[in-house]
C-alpha cells in the first residue's frame, strides 16, 4: 500500500505539527510572564538612567578646577546628552563640556581637558585649535569637525 518512504513522511509531518501545537500552547500560557519581564527591564533601565549621573566630583586639570556633575556616563550616555547634533552648530570656544559630551568620539575626561585647554590658553580659533589638546588627533577632528562651527 504506502511505500517505506511515504510512512516516514506522515510521521515527521505528525510529529512536526504536535510539537508546534505544543509549543503555541507553552507559548500562549507564558507570554504574559514575558511580557512582565520586559516591562521590569525597561522600568529597571529607566531608573539606572535617572541614578547614573554623578554627585558633583570636580576634576583638576592644567591647574584649574572645573566641575563635571552633569556629564552623562555609561551607556546611555548618548542618549540622555540632549537633542540630536545639527551640523555646524558647536563653537569650540564657547561649547560647555556638557555640550561636548555630545560630540562623537568625546568622552567625559576629553571634554574636561579641551575646556581646560581652554581655559588655560585662550581660545581654539576654530576646529583646527583643538589639535593642541591631548587625545584629539586628526581623526577625532575629522569625525567632529561636521558639527563645529566656522
Amino acid at each position: 500500500m504506502w511505500g517505506r518512504e511515504m510512512r516516514a513522511g506522515l510521521i515527521f509531518v505528525l510529529l512536526s505539527v504536535t510539537a508546534g501545537g505544543a509549543f503555541r500552547a507553552w507559548q500562549r500560557g507564558h507570554q504574559e510572564r514575558f511580557d512582565q519581564i520586559v516591562a521590569s527591564l525597561v522600568a529597571r533601565d529607566a531608573v539606572d538612567l535617572m541614578h547614573s549621573r554623578p554627585a558633583a566630583p570636580t576634576d583638576t586639570l592644567a591647574g584649574t578646577s572645573h566641575s563635571v556633575a552633569a556629564l552623562p556616563s555609561g551607556p546611555h550616555r548618548r542618549a540622555t546628552a540632549g537633542a540630536p547634533l545639527r551640523p555646524a552648530s558647536m563653537d569650540v570656544d564657547q561649547a560647555s563640556a556638557d555640550e561636548l559630551v555630545r560630540l562623537p568620539g568625546i568622552g567625559p575626561s576629553l571634554a574636561a581637558r579641551i575646556v581646560a585647554e581652554r581655559e588655560a590658553n585662550g581660545p581654539f580659533g576654530g576646529p583646527d585649535g583643538l589639535l593642541r589638546v591631548r587625545g584629539i588627533g586628526p581623526k577625532t577632528l575629522e569625525k567632529i569637525r561636521p558639527y563645529l562651527s566656522r
